[in-house]
């Protein structure tokens, strides 16, 4: 549909569940998001109070309903985020469980156990060709490289500014609404946007590009992308980052997406949070902001997937093209 009205059956499920006392559970995360944004409403708490205090009346369901339809209609921008959460994945088939009849065993199931080893030796051997061929990925890296057995950590590192801004997301890149507000800006080294964060090895901090974009409602975002010479290097800089930036664990988990070798959320009051993500040689700083942490969550969550898939393009020798969902 594009409004988000496909994920309110997932997300209301999600919150019954949870008013039921049923622990956990895929969507958990992105649903406990919902209900924040909904208690930042009177129509939405009365919802949310409702459905907490009898998860099986049918009249307290069908008014969660309508509060969550209503909401992601309201904000496109948080329904495109959850859809690409667990809300927004198609569930698991069902599993089918297969009797067997104990005649088959013994002497016949060896006899196929035997039969079947050499099929199995050259299926292994048809994936392992494929898995060359296509550069599948495990986690967010390719397990093997197409044309070679170099393993994935053999990534460009970013040396020249212009190629660290252009992980940056362009107008074209960004989701419906947001533009950008100021920037891209890049230098070399350290600058003014990206201090030194290895006072005793400043020459490993080799590019950075910065820029902030916002939307009309009030939301901005700022990016900051920065470079350097070893995974080492932006491993130590991703720890005093994060002792730099202080604030606080969200009261609300951060649903980040799994991306990069090292992530971390914080937030600050009730009206910004910030995301680090370090992947490889490249660490990326996005802080978020908007009327209440809970809007500005999503937001964070979006863009910090959207700038570890540009990162991790620009790192393999690739144009960065990701985009947001809803992009231009």
């Amino acid at each position: 549909m594009g409004d988000g009205q496909e994920l309110v059956p997932g997300v209301v499920g999600v919150l019954i569940r949870a008013a039921e006392g049923v622990a956990g559970g895929p969507g958990r995360g992105p649903a406990d998001l919902v209900r924040a944004r909904l208690r930042a409403t009177a129509d939405g708490a009365r919802a949310v109070d409702a459905i907490e205090a009898d998860p099986g009346d049918a009249r307290a369901r069908a008014g969660l309903t309508d509060a969550v339809g209503e909401l992601l209609a309201a904000d496109p921008a948080f329904a495109r985020y959850l859809a690409t959460t667990e809300l927004g994945r198609p569930a698991d088939p069902p599993t089918v469980h297969l009797r067997v009849d104990p005649a088959v065993t013994g002497a016949r199931a060896r006899a196929a156990r035997r039969g079947a080893a050499p099929l199995v030796v050259t299926l292994a051997l048809v994936v392992a060709a494929a898995l060359v061929a296509v550069g599948i990925n495990l986690g967010s890296r390719p397990l093997l490289r197409p044309g070679g057995p170099d393993l994935a950590h053999a990534a460009r590192t970013l040396r020249d500014p212009a190629q660290v801004q252009d992980v940056l997301p362009d107008p074209r890149a960004l989701p419906g609404g947001w533009q950008v507000e100021s920037g891209p800006r890049s230098g070399s080294g350290p600058g003014t946007d990206a201090p030194c964060l290895l006072p005793e090895a400043c020459d490993q901090q080799l590019a950075y590009a910065t820029e902030t974009i916002h939307d009309p409602t009030g939301h901005s975002a700022q990016f900051t992308v920065i470079a350097f010479a070893s995974p080492e290097a932006a491993g130590r800089a991703f720890d005093a980052l994060l002792a730099r930036t202080g604030g606080d664990d969200p009261a609300v988990p951060v649903p980040l997406p799994p991306v990069g070798d090292q992530r971390a959320a914080r937030t600050h009051g009730t009206d910004s949070a910030e995301a680090l993500v370090r992947g490889g040689t490249t660490l990326l700083h996005l802080r978020a902001a908007g009327p209440g942490t809970a809007t500005a969550m999503p937001a964070l969550a979006l863009f910090t997937r959207l700038l570890a898939e540009r990162a991790q393009q620009a790192q393999d020798g690739r144009e960065p093209d990701a985009a947001a969902q809803g992009a231009a």
